[in-house]
């Protein structure tokens, strides 16, 4: 894989990371890979394995052809935040309530 490719893989990383508003430390510990490996994703020093990929296309609720070629396939209805939140354990799904309760608090109330 050329250079160019993983610097590409690694913003789009570090853009869904951001997304979610976690550390890196954090998104390594949900992916459950080392945190200095995952900042070298992120900089495009590193390539992934499967099982690698796998893990950050679950714990980032991500398809794999998004973070390998970035193509996009986003939903636009409730019924794929359901479909992700049916694939995840029940420490991802505690996880995704904790990340849900903070992105609700930041948006202002239109009452």
């Amino acid at each position: 894989m050329e250079k160019t490719q993983l610097v590409e893989i690694g913003q789009r990383l570090r853009k869904r990371r951001t997304e979610l508003g976690l550390t890196r430390e954090k998104m390594a510990e949900l992916a459950d890979i080392g945190t200095g490996y995952y900042g070298q994703l992120e900089v495009g020093t590193s390539q992934m394995s499967i099982d690698t990929l796998v893990k950050l296309s679950r714990s980032m609720h991500l398809s794999m052809d998004y973070i390998v070629f970035g193509a996009e396939d986003a939903p636009s209805d409730a019924s794929a935040v359901l479909d992700l939140l049916q694939r995840c354990n029940t420490r991802e799904l505690k996880l995704a309530e904790e990340v849900l309760k903070l992105f609700l608090m930041k948006i202002p109330s239109s009452d």
